[in-house]
């Protein structure tokens, strides 16, 4: 098994791919939303968390307020993934709620995806209400989507990516892993477009760390490709891999017993799913990127700038405030 990261790289793994697939991630949460649009709106990420009243705040930070614009009408998703069910707070949910729907004066559709959490969990609530002689004076409760419940069987053929990259979690029998494996990497080979490499490579790191594959189960699956005559899917997961220098990272961490491989395999990880959100973000804001930026973005390697660029993403207002914070240190102090 992989070792157990904390919380911020849950969140930061589980938002890269929400933000990336949203209307996915929005139709595995509420299947009738295809029926209810007749085409796919169009959605943008909006803010990450509201103006604290006070600096004393607690921190009230949730994942992805969604922005769906269909026609003549918007709705807003609020998509939060809880890695831990017993830090749960449906209150602080609440009132992250009501201060989005507060700040953009429209209804907000709150969702929250559940690892390792069960609809049987006693301790996990799922409404909060307030009632005085007969009369109901407050009322919330959110679309619960607790992944252990759901059969992974019913989902290896899925055509949402969401789906397939979230089979780690589901319910499946021991003797089923590498059927449920197959369906997950299977899945980001068809549905994730070749010509989109990084995130490719992203989405199999994804899929491996939450499977926690060590060397012998990378070569069991590597047999199990083989006897299904599949062996060019191995192959072409290794290559991706490679190509990025991310199997090195995980089957050394694993393999001899040292932290290093996998510590600088998740480094870059992280470097490059900032970059990604940078490339995707930006444009949404200020239009289209300028060349000279992209190639910048491309080759940042400062994983504490990124990070600082994506919190402070609201407080900058046009490109050449984005080229300056890209330039090297040294540049800036000039």
């Amino acid at each position: 098994m992989a070792e157990y990261d904390p919380a911020e790289s849950h969140d930061l793994n589980f938002k890269t791919i929400i933000v990336e697939n949203p209307w996915d991630a929005i139709t595995f949460a509420m299947p009738k939303c295809i029926n209810f649009f007749q085409h796919e709106p169009e959605i943008e990420p909006i803010r990450e968390e509201t103006i604290k009243t006070f600096f004393s705040d607690s921190f009230a930070r949730m994942d992805v307020p969604l922005l769906a614009k269909y026609e003549k009408v918007a709705f807003t998703f609020l998509i939060e993934h809880q890695h831990d069910p017993y830090s749960f707070s449906i209150h602080q949910l609440a009132r992250y709620v009501s201060h989005l729907e507060e700040q953009y004066e429209r209804d907000v559709v709150p969702i929250v995806y559940f690892p390792y959490g069960s609809a049987k969990s006693k301790h996990i609530k799922r409404s909060t209400k307030s009632t005085f002689m007969g009369r109901r004076y407050h009322y919330f409760t959110y679309q619960a989507v607790f992944l252990k419940d759901h059969e992974a069987q019913r989902h290896l053929a899925s055509t949402n990516v969401i789906a397939r990259l979230l089979l780690p979690f589901m319910q499946y029998s021991r003797n089923d892993w590498l059927e449920v494996l197959d369906g997950a990497i299977k899945g980001v080979l068809k549905l994730v477009d070749p010509t989109q490499g990084l995130r490719r490579s992203k989405y199999l790191d994804f899929v491996l760390h939450y499977f926690n594959l060590g060397q012998r189960e990378w070569e069991i699956y590597g047999d199990y490709k083989a006897k299904q005559e599949e062996r060019e899917v191995f192959d072409m997961v290794s290559t991706i891999l490679k190509k990025q220098g991310r199997q090195e990272g995980w089957i050394a961490g694993r393999q001899e017993g040292r932290q290093e491989g996998w510590q600088e395999g998740r480094q870059e990880g992280k470097i490059e799913q900032g970059r990604d959100l940078l490339l995707m973000l930006l444009p949404k804001r200020f239009g289209a990127m300028p060349l000279e930026i992209e190639r910048r973005i491309r080759e940042f390697s400062d994983l504490d700038r990124i990070q600082t660029l994506l919190s402070r993403l609201l407080e900058i207002h046009e490109w050449q405030e984005v080229e300056q914070f890209l330039k090297p240190a040294n540049d800036n102090l000039q």
